[in-house]
């Protein structure tokens, strides 16, 4: 009865096989004895006079032992003969390890197993090594080859992969598919899959039974020899038949090489031609790209000609390199099979790439040395441009700032000669952004050095804005000038330019008036009036009716007579000499506690004590009507 693996012991499973190859192993020897009339019983003693184990080498090698004992009686006759069977199986290459005649005279079993196995492996299983492979291994990969398109069948060895029989039938199957309905085989009836096989190649192929199919269900594991050596029964009988299925492969094997090459040669020749194609195209358009017209241009093209050497030349770069591989490659091939090298046809061979390549390098060079040469002479331009414009406008400041200089004429004739100066300042303004214009253009170029100018848009504007300002305040000083000739003479010429710049100030809307609001802003800016705003506008009502004479606004003449009469002091000697005896409380001499008490300032005091005259015989005193004397 079938029994589970894990009821085996390892002895156990030993001994079995061992019986198991016993079995095997006796009807796969008496299945070649049998050509020569004769049978073993009994595996142990079958070869204990040698004279088996000599019939059964010539059989399987189909060549003659040489002379040996026919009738041995004596145990060294027999262990002679032995030996001959054992120095043949060594004259076919074959070691036999821990193998003597006297343990196979003697019966020993372990070592008769063995040697038959050693023979099996040698003269059964031998020319089943392919592609480098072992014996075992190469019969393992046929078995494999065979029952590769049968999907319940998985050979992984000679064990496990055959207990369910499917394997045995599928390798009838594969080369006799007359002799066995595989379709309607079901995995699970073991022992009818095994008998189906063993029963089908014993009547129709000629192959002995050499185990039972109970042999290989009812174990855990079956034996691998066993296995082996039937498998390799139905190898020798398919044999002829593989011969085919081996000169069919050949010939694939070939025709795939063929078609390989071809293909490896139609993608080289396809790639070069592309290449050189993409390679003169490029060479031949060079001379005639634009360089560019402006900077920007120029060094867009500049830019452009960097990226193609980056991305598209390194692209053609790496596919000559590539080209040089599958040239090699095909050459490879070729030499590989002794035929004739591949010469590419006219025009597509490495040289020719090498040389259009060689074409391009010289266009690239002459291509970098234009556009390097247009950029330099872009940007001179520039600096001339640059250098052109802001060297005119500061000449014209020059003039500008030369002609205010000069004070000659009257008062008039320097007003309207400063006028035109505003005029011409005004004009000159609008070269500015011109300037500015330029110097960006410069900036965006990278420019940082310009040898045709020291001048700067930042510096000639400020020139500008400073020369505007001094002609502003000549105007303003020679028009005060103008109105204090008007005046009685009263206002000085700095108090009239400070009175025009005060209510210039305030004249928000330049119209040259002003209006209640600007008036009372600029008459409590200035603290001239202290206005009562917490008992109301009265006081300033009554300022700004008396000065407007009535109108809504003020103006210029109306605010210096104004101004005038709030602020100007008589300045002559009696009243400057009268105000003194004041300070002095009548002593005829002042003190420094005088000067302080009356409110005048720390430097004006500091002027005084340098300037006044000691008083005699009073310490500290000083004479300031002999220092009036002297100014007027």
């Amino acid at each position: 009865a079938e029994r589970e693996s894990a009821q085996w012991t390892k002895s156990e499973l030993v001994d079995q096989w061992e019986k198991v190859q016993v079995k095997t192993f006796t009807n796969w020897v008496n299945s070649h004895l049998v050509k020569r009339g004769l049978k073993i019983e009994n595996i142990a003693t079958g070869f204990q006079d040698g004279i088996n184990l000599l019939q059964l080498l010539e059989v399987i090698a189909d060549e003659s032992a040489g002379k040996y004992e026919k009738n041995p009686k004596m145990r060294i006759q027999k262990i002679e003969n032995i030996g001959k069977g054992l120095k043949f199986i060594q004259n076919h290459g074959v070691k036999l390890a821990n193998i003597g005649p006297e343990e196979i005279c003697d019966g020993n079993l372990k070592m008769t197993l063995g040697m038959i196995w050693t023979i099996i492996l040698r003269f059964a299983i031998a020319g089943l090594s392919e592609e480098g492979l072992s014996a075992k291994e190469g019969l393992l990969l046929w078995c494999r080859r065979k029952t590769e398109p049968y999907s319940n069948v998985d050979v992984k060895d000679f064990t496990m992969s055959f207990q369910d029989g499917l394997a045995f039938c599928a390798l009838i199957h594969r080369h006799r598919p007359d002799l066995i309905d595989y379709d309607k085989l079901n995995a699970d009836d073991k022992l009818g899959n095994l008998n189906l096989a063993f029963d089908v190649a014993k009547e129709h192929l000629d192959v002995a039974r050499l185990l039972d199919a109970e042999d290989i269900v009812n174990m855990p594991r079956p034996d691998e020899r066993s296995i082996m050596t039937y498998v390799a029964q139905l190898y020798q009988v398919f044999s002829s038949l593989d011969k085919v299925e081996t000169a069919g492969r050949r010939v694939a094997k070939f025709v795939q090489f063929s078609k390989t090459l071809e293909e490896l040669q139609h993608d080289y020749e396809e790639r070069t031609r592309r290449l050189n194609g993409s390679v003169q195209q490029k060479t031949q358009s060079f001379p005639g790209e634009p360089l560019g017209d402006d900077y920007s241009q120029a060094k867009s093209n500049l830019a452009q000609f960097n990226a193609y050497k980056k991305n598209e030349r390194r692209a053609w770069i790496t596919e000559q390199g590539e080209l040089v591989t599958l040239f090699g490659n095909i050459q490879a091939k070729l030499k590989s099979l002794a035929r004739p090298a591949y010469v590419p046809p006219q025009g597509l061979s490495l040289q020719d790439v090498d040389h259009n390549l060689d074409d391009l390098l010289r266009a690239e060079r002459e291509r970098r040395k234009a556009l390097n040469a247009n950029l330099r002479n872009i940007l001179e331009s520039i600096r001339k441009a640059f250098a052109n414009i802001a060297n005119d406008l500061h000449a014209q400041l020059q003039v500008v700032k030369s002609t205010l200089s000069d004070t000659s004429g009257d008062l008039q004739t320097q007003l309207s000669r400063y006028e035109t100066l505003r005029g011409d300042l005004q004009n000159l303004s609008n070269k500015l952004p011109e300037v500015e214009a330029a110097e960006r253009t410069s900036n965006e170029a990278n420019i940082d050095d310009n040898e045709y100018t020291d001048h700067t848009y930042d510096d000639l504007q400020f020139e500008h804005e400073q020369l505007s300002k001094l002609v502003g305040k000549r105007i303003v000083f020679v028009e005060a000038q103008i109105q204090a000739q008007k005046e009685t003479g009263s206002v000085s010429s700095e108090q009239l330019q400070e009175f025009k710049e005060t209510f210039n100030h305030f004249d928000q809307n330049k119209n040259g008036r002003l209006t209640k609001l600007e008036f009372k802003s600029c008459i409590s800016g200035l603290g001239v009036v202290e206005l009562d705003f917490e008992g109301g506008n009265a006081v300033f009502e009554s300022i700004f009716e008396r000065v407007s004479h009535g109108s809504d606004t003020i103006n210029f003449d109306q605010f210096v007579e104004y101004m005038t009469s709030i602020t100007v002091d008589t300045v002559s000697k009696d009243q400057i000499a009268a105000s003194f005896d004041t300070l002095s409380g009548g002593k005829g001499f002042v003190t420094e506690n005088d000067l302080k008490v009356g409110q005048v300032s720390a430097e004006q005091i500091e002027y005084l004590l340098k300037t006044l005259p000691p008083k005699d015989g009073i310490a500290g005193g000083y004479d300031y009507k002999a220092w009036l004397a002297t100014q007027f």
